[in-house]
């Protein structure tokens, strides 16, 4: 009993050790965060290989984060969702497709308002909980 008395005091006082780390404070804003992380090539080359090979589903979301937030939507992202949606059935990339094509509705031809529709429907028979409305 007196051990465990031992062991008990022993185990409090070593959990409440206090880590001296200091937190790292920046002024950097999450577009920058993941500015720099779109710059990363390894990490982008990973990202793909995952996606295009494997249609890894946490790669695509990871590099859409990438893209959304890092202000890059336009540019780079639709290839992925593209390649997602037709080659491995995903849902989640066909609604993307159809987000992306109609962001700025201004500009729409009917060809590609055609194409985004074709994007949202294919989104929604592959859907079953979501409710996916047209813009």
């Amino acid at each position: 009993m007196k051990w465990n008395l031992v062991i008990l005091i022993l185990l409090l006082i070593s959990c409440n050790k206090k880590n001296n780390d200091e937190i790292a404070i920046s002024d950097d804003n999450s577009a920058s965060y993941f500015r720099r992380k779109l710059e990363n090539k390894k990490l982008m080359d990973s990202l793909d290989y995952l996606v295009m090979s494997k249609g890894d589903t946490l790669a695509y979301n990871e590099l859409k984060a990438i893209h959304y937030i890092g202000e890059h939507k336009f540019t780079g992202f639709l290839y992925y969702a593209l390649i997602m949606s037709n080659k491995y059935n995903y849902k989640v990339a066909s609604f993307d497709v159809y987000d992306i094509l109609t962001t700025n509705e201004k500009y729409l031809d009917k060809e590609t308002r055609r194409m985004a529709d074709e994007y949202l429907l294919k989104s929604k028979r592959r859907n079953s909980n979501q409710t996916i409305t047209k813009r």
